[in-house]
């Protein structure tokens, strides 16, 4: 199975394998293997029924994990907004390459 967080999941998830049909056809069987859930921090904001069908602490597989690790690194990446606005497309890419990159080292 793969297991994917998104913060409306449970709205996302409603029509996507025939949306999948229309734009991805080779692709849409993976649909179905396929487990769209709700970050935990996210789920405060849902209907209760969500918040059941979508949690990761309810499903097998998803082990201790809160889904929101791709959020941890964005306030490292906005402070590099100041210094990146006034860079030309290239050199903006570059720099926060190098930033991820950092961070992503930073955390081995």
């Amino acid at each position: 199975r793969i297991l994917v967080t998104y913060d409306v999941a449970c709205q996302y998830f409603i029509h996507l394998k025939s949306r999948f049909l229309l734009s991805f056809a080779a692709l849409a069987p993976l649909i179905d293997i396929v487990n769209m859930l709700v970050p935990k921090k996210h789920l405060d904001g849902h209907k209760e029924d969500c918040r059941y069908r979508f949690s990761l602490n309810y499903t097998k597989g998803s082990g201790r994990s809160h889904g929101e690790g791709v959020e941890v690194s964005w306030s490292e990446s906005k402070q590099a907004g100041a210094s990146t606005r006034q860079m030309n497309h290239g050199h903006r890419h570059d720099t926060l390459n190098d930033l991820h990159n950092d961070w992503n080292w930073c955390k081995i």
